[in-house]
């Protein structure tokens, strides 16, 4: 495994610069889902009160994702769910991200964004958001573009 750190550019508004990583892997990977543990996200902003009176629409990472992820602990999601997921959301304060082929089959996962080792034995790649860090190991060497220092 291969590994890179880097600071996010802007921890308080991280969300496009991990999907951008999600992507980068899933794209080098191909047919791959992603186990996500130990997640703390902060939702986008929606207002408590809209001026014309209408009921804002509730979030999906608030109401969909989390019910799945309190349930089980962790979510097995495609690059398309984990995609409206980060739309919704402003940051990723921690969160481990592990790219496994889709055939592999998982009943439980417990990811500790504050470990350094591989959190799973099939995995091609791992993302761990600590914060302001990005810690990436990948069975891949080639650095993803947005990772500038190591």
């Amino acid at each position: 495994m291969h590994s890179f750190t880097y600071e996010s550019k802007d921890s308080n508004n991280n969300s496009e610069e991990i999907l951008g990583l999600l992507q980068f892997y899933t794209i080098l990977s191909r047919n791959v889902s992603w186990l996500i543990g130990d997640l703390e996200l902060v939702p986008t902003y929606i207002g408590d009160y809209h001026p014309s009176g209408k009921v804002e629409p509730p979030q999906r990472v608030s109401l969909t994702m989390n019910q799945k992820f309190q349930e089980e602990g962790f979510l097995r999601l495609s690059l398309k769910e984990i995609e409206e997921m980060l739309n919704d959301s402003l940051s990723v304060r921690r969160a481990v991200f592990v790219c496994l082929p889709e055939h592999v089959e998982v009943s439980h996962f417990h990811g500790d964004a504050e470990s350094t080792s591989l959190q799973h034995e099939s995995a091609l790649h791992e993302i761990t958001v600590l914060d302001d860090l990005i810690m990436i190991l990948s069975s891949f060497k080639l650095r993803p573009p947005m990772c500038s220092g190591e």
